[in-house]
């Protein structure tokens, strides 16, 4: 199950009868939007390795603690 919306969740605004200024201007917004959702999506892989690497490392230590080392 996602937690957040995925790019692919993205849908672009008609701009059909719109004036050129403002399509260029969807345009760039929705660019920017894919470009923050890419980075959201990026951090929150970061941070799943990070909380395992965390939990892996409390393992170990509590092992290493259990053999006296």
């Amino acid at each position: 199950m996602r937690m957040r919306k995925q790019i692919e969740d993205l849908r672009c605004p008609a701009t059909k009868g719109l004036p050129e200024d403002a399509v260029r201007l969807l345009h760039h917004s929705l660019v920017d939007i894919v470009r923050m959702r890419r980075s959201i999506e990026t951090t929150d892989r970061q941070l799943k390795l990070s909380h395992e690497a965390i939990f892996e490392t409390c393992e170990l230590l509590s092992r290493l603690r259990w053999l006296g080392l």
